[in-house]
């Protein structure tokens, strides 16, 4: 019995410090789990990046358009926005930031105008080239940056460029030349673009190499009344030799390309001419001796005047001896 009471008194001696200590730990337990909770949470907030997911600038627009509309399209990673800002060529036009006094702000740019009624955190909007008084030029890279709020204040660019151009519908057609030539005659050939802005540059290509521009002559170029679009025209005078063909043939190339327009399509028109029948045969069939048809020509009657004046000697030398005898 003594020994079951001190045990029991041993017991409920220290059942009330193990009891607190078990409660204690059972507390830090689950507050060491909430602060993990929250950590974890707040790492994976704090690890979601700004990005932008797309800028959308056309690669070529027409200038009889009234408006261009450029869009930045973004993921904020859960941050809040601080501000997007709009560039031409690294210079700000459009800034957006919505905890300004006045969010919408328009950089003053003499070439540029901004509608500021359509541009806001996605986009902006540009006018086009005549719907104002004053030259306006779209030509140029233009650039997204957004930013988001601080501490961290994280930021994302993308840029694109963007030209102002009107290809032409059709290559350019070739116009002057006959199907044969000889040697020593004068090729000409004239070459018209389709309707384009800007105006297309023309290239005669004669077997694949750039003709000299001394054998070129620009022409009058025509255009529609009130359009922006036109057409140019190219001469081409050339004394044809043997040279300039390949085998029996030459190959006539023009090519029409936009100015100042990156990565623009090229368009071309080719046609072939060749050397006519007594041309070709001379120049492919040369005497395989070394004495020229002329000559030999020559020999001939050389030799047969030859035998003619043997044979009346010898004529006139029997006539003598029968006389004699």
């Amino acid at each position: 019995m003594k020994y079951s009471r001190a045990q029991t008194k041993n017991w409920s001696a220290t059942s009330p410090g193990d009891e607190s200590c078990s409660r204690c730990g059972k507390c830090l337990t689950k507050m060491q789990f909430v602060l993990l909770s929250v950590l974890f949470c707040s790492s994976l907030t704090t690890g979601a990046t700004l990005e932008i997911l797309r800028l959308d600038v056309p690669n070529i627009v027409d200038p009889r358009w009234e408006k261009v509309s450029l869009k930045c399209e973004y993921d904020l990673g859960g941050k809040e926005l601080y501000s997007v800002m709009w560039s031409k060529d690294g210079q700000e036009i459009f800034r957006y930031q919505p905890t300004a006094p006045m969010p919408k702000r328009v950089q003053n740019i003499t070439d540029l105008r901004v509608d500021l009624s359509r541009s806001d955190s996605k986009q902006v909007t540009l006018l086009g080239p005549y719907t104002r008084k004053g030259e306006i030029d779209l030509t140029g890279s233009y650039g997204c940056e957004v930013s988001s709020e601080g501490p961290n204040f994280q930021t994302d660019y993308r840029e694109a460029n963007m030209s102002v151009a009107i290809p032409p519908k059709s290559p350019p057609v070739l116009d002057g030349m006959r199907a044969s030539y000889k040697i020593g005659e004068i090729l000409q050939a004239e070459c018209t673009s389709g309707l384009s802005y800007p105006p297309a540059v023309l290239t005669f290509i004669l077997n694949d190499k750039e003709v000299n521009s001394a054998l070129t002559k620009d022409l009058r170029a025509s255009n529609i009344d009130g359009s922006v679009v036109s057409t140019t025209r190219l001469g081409l005078t050339l004394r044809l030799e043997q040279r300039h063909f390949i085998g029996d043939s030459l190959k006539v190339i023009c090519q029409a390309t936009l100015p100042g327009v990156p990565n623009s399509l090229t368009s071309q028109t080719m046609e072939i001419v060749t050397l006519t029948a007594s041309n070709q045969r001379l120049a492919q069939d040369p005497p395989k001796s070394g004495v020229s048809r002329s000559n030999i020509g020559m020999f001939h009657t050389v030799l047969l005047c030859w035998i003619v004046a043997a044979i009346h000697i010898i004529r006139c030398d029997g006539l003598r001896s029968l006389r004699v005898l």
